[in-house]
């Protein structure tokens, strides 16, 4: 989708403000001769930037971190996933295992934090 189509579809966006947040690596669409091309994960973080734009308040300085944390925690989400898939495929006694070290592992560090 261009970028006019991105406007009409995102009410609380102005055209010179998508430009602005490309221009700062905020929303990053792909390439094209005629333009950017902007996916529906563009989009989804261009409705991100608006709440925290306009609903939140957040400054412009602000920004880089929070996306920063954000992106960040979207990478260990997706490394999670990939590592519930792995563990789906191993045998039932294996993942038991694992679930069994997993719970006694959690119980230390509950019973550490508790500690401080």
């Amino acid at each position: 989708m261009d970028e006019r189509r991105v406007v009409a579809e995102v009410h609380r966006l102005t055209l010179r403000e998508l430009r602005l947040w490309v221009d700062e690596g905020w929303v990053r669409p792909a390439k094209k001769a005629d333009g950017p091309v902007f996916d529906e994960i563009d989009l989804a973080r261009i409705r991100l930037l608006c709440d925290l734009k306009k609903e939140m308040g957040l400054s412009s300085d602000a920004m880089p971190v929070v996306l920063g944390l954000i992106d960040r925690l979207n990478e260990t989400r997706r490394h999670l996933r990939h590592l519930m898939n792995a563990l789906e495929a191993q045998p039932a006694e294996v993942r038991q295992d694992i679930m069994a070290t997993f719970r006694s592992l959690k119980h230390i560090e509950g019973t550490l934090e508790d500690d401080q």
